[in-house]
């Protein structure tokens, strides 16, 4: 199925089947991925792609105090989609061509089975995609690679990788490497990278980079070559720790308020100790009666002279808490917008709180990166914290525990939508996470200049 295509049947989906087909195509990719590192192992599965790609989802008879849960379930489960329209769900995508259905026996029952079909794969990839085009292809994976930077790090502070020992660098580092790119110090006491791993790092980290932008690995040439400055996460950073303060001082003063208003009523004698404890009291003399009504009368007086004073500081601490979620989102808005177009974000970003500059910041729309799940959720958010959030496309997913249905009741913080929009942009800049998915090209232009500034500065 063509790219365009396959993204338009992702986008068909209703929430739900997005949920549900993610499911499917995440356990489908885990199968593949351990059947390809068995056989790196020497364990051969001759199995036809039919069979090891077929995922149990649910048994029939349905009582899961009897049969359990399949890992189908669990994940949906995880996501809020697992209910009783899952077999409906199922249904629909196949009747879209993106899942096949099949069942096998079991002692009591049968188990019903779903397969991916190629359009539902290629649907899937489009839809869940963090990388313009698909995923890009390195000859370390993730781990790997994020082992390999850690040594790395740990080379430049001319220490080593204090672990005892560590698989990864063991089978990939050393045993699939010849010349290894890292080396056991003694036994037990830690890993060093060799120059062969040096060199390989400096080489292949334009490619690794890009292709996983999840790995925060440090540039070869210094922090200089990075194409996303720390600064940038700095300014980001302080912005954040604003509002969180900011959240403390509101929710203290609410609880401040909340509990002298409590304090400021007269108490109630309920309860067989209290009604217990009024009879005892009624038989005081009329001057410690007295002073015991005095007593109360000025206690719930500077009760509800804290409680007004806690109620207005409420008010005015919601209207700051607001203010510094809207900057926080503004600011974290201009930095997407400076990753997506890949340009300098300390150009955009303040370097300090200034209340005249963000007195009233402008939510910018969010820039289109070409990533889909990015763009969505970019999307969804903005919408949210602009005030005009979109309509849902199926049924909301639905929490079980009981302990979700608590937080529910609690009172959201004033600004909250601002907030999940930051905190969401924030966590896609951090350390050039989105510059090196969707600027690849940036990461091995920066080395090639670096590498060939390095050259011309060494003596002949």
């Amino acid at each position: 199925m063509a790219a365009g295509k396959a993204l338009e049947a992702w986008r068909e989906l209703n929430d739900r089947q997005q949920g549900t087909l993610a499911v499917v195509f995440e356990l489908d990719q885990g199968a593949e991925t351990s059947r390809r590192r068995s056989a790196a192992r020497g364990e051969w599965d001759d199995r036809p792609a039919s069979e090891w790609r077929t995922i149990d989802f649910a048994h029939e008879p349905g009582d899961r105090r009897a049969f359990g849960w399949t890992l189908m379930q669990e994940r949906l489960a995880s996501r809020g989609w697992d209910n009783q329209g899952n077999g409906s769900t199922v249904a629909a995508l196949a009747a879209r061509g993106l899942l096949e259905r099949d069942a096998r026996p079991t002692t009591f029952g049968f188990m019903h089975q779903v397969r991916l079909t190629r359009a539902g794969r290629a649907a899937a990839r489009a839809g869940t995609a963090d990388t313009p085009g698909g995923p890009r292809k390195a000859s370390l994976g993730e781990r790997s690679w994020e082992v390999l930077a850690m040594l790395w790090r740990a080379d430049t502070r001319g220490g080593i990788l204090p672990w005892g020992h560590s698989p990864t660098i063991e089978n990939v580092l050393i045993k699939k490497h010849v010349p290894p790119l890292a080396e056991s110090v003694s036994p037990g006491s830690g890993y060093r990278i060799t120059d062969r791993g040096k060199d390989f790092y400096r080489q292949q980290y334009a490619a690794h980079a890009a292709a996983h932008p999840n790995v925060t690995a440090p540039h070869p040439d210094g922090a200089r070559a990075e194409p996303w400055p720390a600064e940038a996460d700095t300014r980001l950073a302080r912005l954040a720790r604003t509002r969180r303060a900011l959240a403390a001082a509101w929710k203290e003063a609410r609880d401040q308020h909340q509990a002298a208003q409590a304090e400021a009523q007269p108490p109630a004698a309920t309860g067989l100790a209290a009604q217990e404890r009024e009879r005892y009291l009624r038989a005081l003399p009329d001057e410690a009666a007295r002073l015991r009504a005095d007593r109360a009368l000025l206690w719930q007086d500077t009760a509800r002279q804290r409680a007004e004073q806690a109620a207005a500081d409420t008010a005015r601490l919601e209207e700051l808490l607001t203010e510094a979620a809207r900057a926080w989102a503004a600011a974290a808005l201009r930095g997407f917008n400076a990753a997506v177009g890949g340009v300098d974000p300390l150009a955009v970003l303040p370097a300090a709180d200034d209340p005249a500059e963000w007195a009233d910041p402008r939510l910018v729309p969010p820039a289109q990166t070409g990533v889909h799940g990015l763009d969505d959720d970019a999307v969804r958010l903005y919408a949210a914290a602009v005030g005009t959030p979109r309509k849902r496309r199926g049924p909301a997913p639905k929490e079980r525990r009981a302990w979700a249905r608590t937080l529910a009741r609690e009172v959201p913080e004033p600004g909250a939508p601002y907030a999940e929009l930051a905190w969401w942009l924030t966590d896609q800049l951090a350390g050039g996470s989105l510059v090196r998915r969707l600027h690849p090209h940036r990461l091995a232009a920066e080395a090639a200049v670096q590498s060939t500034e390095t050259k011309e500065h060494q003596p002949q």
